[in-house]
């Protein structure tokens, strides 16, 4: 927890503070106004970007959200140093969320709303973070290729197990490249490089007087917003394995914000990394390096999931390839 002079800090606003609570990543203020957040922000321009974003999409008409507190000058946060500190509403009770179409249509919605809020600012590039996923994904391939290189010539002649895994690694190693070379596809528009959330999860969604509530983005890891939604619909789909969630999602998003054809590329890109798999294997490998037990359960498992993360590439694959417009119902 950030060490800052919390008296100082409430000081700016209306509310009196009768008990403070540190928390994971918050203190909780018990106050006469009600509970409240207080957030310490170590990127201001973040922040601020976070402000801008929560403002627009509540004057589009979601509301439900946590937004940031005036303090007594009417200002949207406070400075402290380098860092920014915030103060939201805080809910006693948010019921989870259940996941059905209905609800996934609204989640889709919700979040293209977010994106196009997110668009209007100019205080972070999209394109910056394309390129950084681009350089983490090539330099992930490298260091793949170099351990599957190491791991050939030491294991090449074993049996059973180890040269199971050893067959694992060239499909492994194509798997990685595409998605590499996918994420500088020429069909994916620079204009629609824009600054999102890289970790979009369920848990951003509550449900708050029996309202879908939209949570969460405090210390967020940012990228481009393709990323936002390819992890979040990548998650679902592995939770429950119900590919009308997907497309209820994908259509109320459409109704906002249709995605043209390098955007669903974009989207594939992100999916297409063998993530598990390939953290299984490089623990495995490393393992057997240091001559120390190495299960492949682990591998077994990735490889489970992955074949279901196939299953959905090839839905959402098949989604971008029909003429745009054709895949979303008309509200009724």
């Amino acid at each position: 927890m950030d060490k800052i002079d919390l008296s100082e800090v409430c000081q700016n606003y209306r509310a009196r503070v009768i008990r403070v609570t540190p928390l994971d990543d918050c203190w909780l203020l018990e106050t006469n106004r009600g509970p409240k957040e207080l957030h310490v922000w170590p990127r201001v321009d973040v922040m601020r970007w976070s402000f801008a974003w929560r403002e627009r999409l509540a004057r589009q008409g979601f509301r439900e959200l946590e937004r940031f507190i005036r303090t007594r000058d009417s200002k949207p946060y406070v400075m402290v140093g380098n860092q920014g500190v915030t103060m939201t509403d805080h809910f006693r009770r948010i019921e989870s969320w259940e996941p059905r179409p209905a609800t996934a249509r609204q989640c889709g919605r919700v979040v293209a709303m977010m994106h196009l809020s997110q668009q209007e600012s100019n205080l972070l590039t999209g394109a910056d973070y394309l390129q950084q996923e681009k350089i983490k994904a090539e330099s992930e391939w490298a260091h793949a290729k170099a351990l599957a290189e190491s791991y050939r010539s030491k294991y090449s002649k074993e049996k059973g197990e180890k040269r199971w895994v050893g067959s694992l690694l060239s499909p492994l190693l194509q798997r990685m490249e595409r998605a590499a070379v996918l994420l500088g596809h020429e069909s994916i528009p620079a204009g629609e490089l824009t600054v999102s959330h890289r970790d979009l999860s369920s848990d951003n969604w509550g449900m708050v007087g029996g309202k879908l509530y939209l949570r969460g983005f405090f210390r967020p890891n940012l990228s481009v917003r393709q990323r936002d939604v390819a992890g979040f619909l990548r998650d679902a789909y592995l939770a429950r394995r119900d590919l009308e969630e997907i497309d209820a999602f994908l259509d109320g998003y459409e109704e906002v914000k249709p995605l043209d054809y390098g955007e669903y590329t974009l989207l594939l890109a992100f999916m297409a990394r063998p993530r598990e798999v390939w953290r299984s294997v490089e623990s495995y490998v490393k393992r057997v390096s240091e001559n120390k037990e190495a299960p492949i359960e682990g591998i077994e498992q990735a490889l489970r999931s992955q074949q279901s993360v196939d299953h959905l590439l090839r839905h959402i694959a098949d989604r971008a390839e029909r003429p745009r417009g054709e895949q979303i119902d008309e509200p009724l």
